[in-house]
């Protein structure tokens, strides 16, 4: 894990982002790359809840990208041209007007300042993406899902991580991030 931006971000650089979506709260999640079926078979769950039931005796199909970016557990700000679209704290339907905005963007570029633990997400066509940590949370403020099973994540604290998909959170090898970064 010699530079793990550089190793992430720099084959991503100039790929378009598709099926961008606004989750839960303010979670944002971008596509990247070649598409592929997820399809989750049906099971039986024992929740409470009638709906999750429900739920989880459906088979579920999810088109998802070779590449995705997940957004949570901070604040940003989405910008077209330079003017605000919407931020985490703004109403649902902004935030999914912002969604619509990235999709078919290009990545143009990635920059994170550290002292700050400020990220910045631009895309060609006019577009960014800002995000930084909430005031009292040291969670996890995104993670970007590679074609190889490995995931970079970052931290409000500023930390990073580079680990398989399956490693567990008390084994993921995080280490702070010393200098900005800048790609390309």
């Amino acid at each position: 894990m010699d530079d793990p931006f550089s190793e992430t971000f720099a084959p991503l650089i100039g790929v378009p982002c598709w099926g961008v979506e606004h989750g839960q709260g303010s979670i944002l999640s971008f596509e990247f790359g070649e598409p592929r079926l997820v399809i989750r078979e049906p099971f039986v769950s024992t929740s409470s809840s009638a709906k999750l039931r429900a739920s989880a005796a459906m088979r579920r199909v999810k088109p998802v990208g070779a590449w995705c970016l997940f957004v949570f557990c901070c604040r940003w700000r989405a910008t077209a041209s330079g003017t605000l679209s919407a931020e985490d704290e703004s109403a649902q339907d902004r935030i999914e007007a912002a969604a619509r905005d990235f999709d078919g963007q290009r990545l143009a570029r990635f920059e994170l300042d550290a002292a700050e633990r400020r990220a910045t997400f631009g895309f060609d066509l006019g577009a960014v993406l800002e995000t930084w940590p909430y005031a009292d949370d040291d969670g996890e403020q995104w993670s970007l899902y590679r074609p190889d099973g490995h995931v970079l994540t970052y931290r409000a604290d500023g930390a990073l991580s580079l680990d398989p998909g399956d490693t567990p959170p008390d084994r993921m090898g995080w280490r702070a991030v010393e200098g900005s970064v800048q790609i390309p």
